[in-house]
């Protein structure tokens, strides 16, 4: 089986260290893998000193000429919407950001969804539907000014673990993908990639079936994730976000990968579902969800934090009529 990830980087941010991680657990649960890591030429002339920890792991750099006109995050998304083209094989696509945490048997994809005949095959993004998610204005706002669709029958699906076999729907998702992602980075200048590739699975009649949580388990705020958490085979924790509840999106963490020492990293990557902060909020329904996504809610947050006088005004003024 061959997995694949998509690196460009160069010493001033992590991905490289997040992928060597993930890639390092991946080839720790699954030894003898093949994997595939594609970068482009930037990414690959600072493959130097420290940077070269990928030869320790004995995988496959293949360097890949995207136009220089791109920045670094357009290149990323160049080289990912191209992917398909790079790789003879089926494979299953991984992103740098997650760990492996089990073996991984990708005819279970199949078996599990009943359908010999997937040809990509991804997870809901947040593990949840459209309409049950507190993220359903938010799909809408980066689709609609497009005129294109949040998502197929209800799924907005999540890019980050993309299983692909190889045939002529496959084929033809990643060139309509592609296609797609490059008519609105220059038409628009936006850079929504998975919207884009949620609009071509409209396009197409829903190409992209559902595969189980486990192969993507988001572990992030405000996503469903613990129902997948036990049984995760591969964990997405968000490195880029702001706010996260996993230990290993400490980027000073990420760092350690590529030094002689790094005790905090092995114990996260020895038993990652307990890797995460000291205080865990636990959502009781959708109301109280949505209700942290709205502004009066980031209004409130940032006056506890930054304007305690203001916050406590707030707080007496809200108590005359609630008691």
């Amino acid at each position: 089986m061959t997995f694949v990830y998509v690196l460009v980087s160069n010493e001033k941010d992590t991905y490289y260290e997040q992928t060597m991680i993930s890639a390092q657990s991946l080839l720790q649960h699954n030894e003898g893998a093949k994997v595939v890591i594609l970068v482009d030429q930037g990414t690959a002339a600072t493959f130097t000193g420290k940077r070269t920890f990928h030869k320790k792991l004995g995988v496959d750099i293949r360097e890949i000429q995207v136009p220089e006109r791109y920045n670094n995050r357009d290149r990323s998304r160049f080289l990912k919407t191209t992917m398909y083209n790079y790789i003879d094989e089926n494979f299953l696509f991984i992103d740098g950001d997650t760990l492996v945490c089990d073996r991984l048997n990708c005819d279970e994809i199949t078996s599990e969804t009943n359908a010999q005949d997937i040809n990509i095959g991804m997870v809901l993004d947040r593990h949840q539907k459209i309409s049950e998610s507190s993220y359903e204005n938010f799909y809408d706002l980066r689709a609609k000014p497009l005129g294109w669709s949040s998502g197929f029958q209800d799924k907005h699906f999540n890019s980050g673990v993309i299983w692909v076999k190889k045939s002529a729907e496959a084929q033809k998702f990643f060139e309509e993908w592609h296609s797609l992602w490059k008519e609105t980075l220059e038409k628009y200048s936006v850079v929504y990639d998975q919207t884009a590739l949620n609009e071509v699975n409209v396009r197409l009649g829903g190409v992209v079936k559902e595969i189980d949580g486990t192969w993507n388990c988001q572990a992030t705020r405000r996503s469903s994730f613990l129902k997948y958490l036990q049984d995760a085979k591969i964990m997405h924790y968000y490195a880029s976000f702001g706010l996260n509840c996993f230990d290993l999106a400490d980027k000073n963490i990420q760092k350690t990968i590529l030094e002689d020492s790094h005790g905090e990293l092995d114990t996260i990557t020895a038993n990652p579902k307990t890797a995460f902060s000291a205080v865990q909020d636990v959502n009781a329904d959708l109301t109280s969800v949505k209700i942290q996504r709205t502004k009066i809610y980031r209004v409130v947050t940032f006056a506890y934090k930054h304007l305690n006088f203001a916050y406590r005004l707030m707080d007496k003024i809200f108590g005359i009529f609630i008691r």
